[in-house]
């Protein structure tokens, strides 16, 4: 098979064994990570420590983009991959180099990054979304405000993870988020009505084009109220709810109509419930966080991480031309840090609905409040035979959590 070069953070790589890339890698590959987590992944991946490429500041390092695009070179592949929201563009503006301009790449990823031009795009065919503007200053946010009222939501157009969202209640708050910026012009950001409503997120995979996963989730916070302390619950809909048609129609409507066709992708989309009415939030081209590729491999018996890279070199995967119904139904807890030092907690989490956990809580740790979605302590995966069931578990297994974690 041809190499394949893979950008991917520690907290993906970690989530699967060895033996499991390797599975899906063949040895034939060059991983791009961040130097912070070198002596972790070394331990955990010694067969493919000599595919690890390394940087400091990963995240932010435009050395990353043009070493990677002189190792594809040298390589001769055009398989560069990203499994994270911030490697997005970067790998789409090597692939585009790598074709010599042939493919448009950056510009068709460029609609899943910024969240203005892709509810541009959704509202141009129909699908509905909040109030929005783009803002470049104080004016032109109480332009906003004048027209449709408090509250508010200002966030980066291409932000991650929830980070920089803040929902302004009113003009006391707004004055007081203006005293935070560095300056009078507002850069990157835009403007949303805020709309009270609860959230369903949309989790899946297209290979070739056609739909393989579409899995409509229930969750029981919001991002922000997760990055709050509260615990952020997701449970699937079953096939019987209305609901669930309805997710998958709107998903196919995104992705197949209203936004440029990727081929093959991961993909998360986050949707309001206004009432009856769907609204759409935002999609990615990747997975949602915590644990949901775990979720749907034990949901629905394929790994969408893997058969994204399979199907990109040609493997079995890219024969899969039918949507795979859910074996199983079930639900994703993951609990925040509380701010203070952790006493006690209990590396295992014995509890008969429980199919999967992981603990990454270090007793004796000083915590702090979560910067983006994606810091929590306890993942958990449950699965119950109704949707009831499945909420009570996610309720049995928060409690649970609670009473065992000590914290000062």
């Amino acid at each position: 098979m041809e190499p394949i070069i893979l950008f991917a953070p520690a907290k993906i790589l970690l989530q699967h064994s060895e033996a499991e890339w390797l599975s899906v890698l063949d040895g034939n590959c060059l991983i791009y990570s961040d130097l912070s987590a070198k002596e972790l992944l070394k331990q955990h991946f010694p067969v493919l420590s000599s595919a690890l490429r390394l940087y400091e500041n990963f995240n932010d390092s435009g050395v990353v983009e043009l070493d990677a695009l002189v190792a594809a070179k040298e390589l001769g592949t055009n398989n560069v991959l990203a499994l994270a929201e911030v490697d997005l563009l970067r790998v789409a503006r090597i692939k585009d180099r790598l074709s010599n301009s042939a493919t448009r790449y950056e510009e068709m990823t460029l609609l899943y990054r910024d969240k203005f031009l892709m509810k541009q795009r959704l509202s141009e065919h129909g699908i509905r979304i909040n109030p929005m503007a783009v803002v470049r200053s104080a004016c032109e946010l109480n332009d906003f405000v004048e027209q449709y009222g408090f509250p508010i939501v200002v966030k980066p157009r291409d932000g991650r993870g929830s980070g920089g969202v803040r929902v302004l209640q009113g003009d006391k708050q707004l004055r007081d988020y203006l005293r935070e910026q560095h300056s009078t012009h507002l850069q990157n950001l835009m403007v949303e009505k805020y709309i009270n409503a609860s959230m369903l997120n949309v989790n899946g995979l297209y290979i070739g084009g056609r739909p393989v996963i579409i899995s409509p989730v229930r969750s029981t916070v919001t991002c922000l109220d997760f990055l709050s302390g509260e615990s952020l619950g997701f449970q699937m809909l079953s096939e019987n709810n209305p609901l669930h048609q309805q997710c998958v129609k709107i998903t196919r409507q995104i992705v197949e109509q209203a936004l440029p066709q990727l081929g093959t992708m991961l993909f998360h989309l986050e949707i309001f419930l206004d009432g009856q009415d769907l609204v759409v939030c935002e999609i990615a081209c990747r997975l949602g966080g915590c644990s949901v590729n775990q979720e749907l491999t034990d949901a629905y018996g394929l790994n969408p991480r893997f058969a994204l890279i399979d199907a990109e070199r040609g493997g079995k995967a890219a024969l899969l031309k039918e949507m795979i119904k859910p074996r199983r139904l079930l639900g994703q807890l993951n609990i925040p840090p509380r701010t203070g030092k952790l006493i006690e907690c209990p590396a295992l989490i014995d509890l008969p609905f429980v199919r999967y956990y992981s603990v990454t809580a270090k007793k004796g740790k000083d915590y702090a409040g979560m910067k983006l979605t994606n810091g929590e302590i306890v993942s958990a995966i449950v699965e119950g035979e109704t949707e009831d069931a499945v909420t009570d578990h996610l309720v049995r297994l928060d409690n649970w959590v609670r009473e065992k974690f000590v914290w000062a």
